[in-house]
């Protein structure tokens, strides 16, 4: 299903980026070596990777899918909800350009950010968050809806743990979604198979 992979190296300001985390600063060392073998994982699957340097002027810009959401047909270029990641958008449609003659926008007051969108197959979740607002969805919605594909939201305001939605939804196949405790009774994921994570292992 998927040939390419964009990965951008993380800066040395890398830890100047924006968190939720209260774990204590990233160890610039320990961060350089799990890109590079989440790298290599990627290649092992089998995938050609279009390598970006790092850009100092973005700490979080090393989470090159914030920027875009990505169908067969045609790339829709977000607008993060974040105001420091909003220049990363321009860096990237050029790259893109590489894969895609056909592109949207996210625009303003719409804010969206990829993190926050789970593609399962034919169908798309769009997360609601404190990053991707309700036109931000709607915007989203509608261009999907333009390349042949359905979706639908979930409210991950309230739930407690996770900044974007795929930080508690992952999709494996046909209609199988693994899915962290506090999600698992949304009525978005209603009619799907729904594989529970061990709170212990949400993370």
């Amino acid at each position: 299903m998927f040939k390419n992979a964009i990965v951008r190296k993380p800066g040395k300001n890398f830890s100047q980026g924006l968190t939720t985390s209260n774990l204590g600063v990233p160890d610039y060392k320990k961060t350089i070596e799990q890109h590079d073998a989440y790298c290599r994982a990627l290649e092992q699957c089998g995938l050609n990777l279009t390598y970006l340097d790092a850009n100092l002027d973005y700490p979080d810009s090393t989470f090159v899918e914030d920027t875009f959401v990505l169908t067969h047909n045609a790339a829709i270029l977000t607008n993060p909800g974040a105001d420091s990641r909003k220049g990363e958008v321009a860096l990237i449609q050029p790259i893109l350009t590489r894969f895609y003659k056909r592109f949207y926008n996210i625009t303003s007051p719409g804010t969206l950010e990829g993190g926050d969108i789970c593609e399962a197959g034919s169908h798309f979740f769009i997360g609601i968050s404190y990053r991707t607002n309700e036109e931000g969805a709607r915007q989203l919605s509608g261009f999907l809806e333009k390349e042949g594909y359905s979706s639908s939201t979930v409210d991950i305001r309230d739930i407690p743990g996770i900044l974007h939605l795929k930080n508690g939804v992952a999709w494996l196949q046909d209609r199988t979604l693994v899915i962290i405790d506090g999600l698992k009774d949304h009525p978005a994921f209603k009619g799907w198979k729904v594989i529970q994570i061990d709170p212990e292992e949400a993370y």
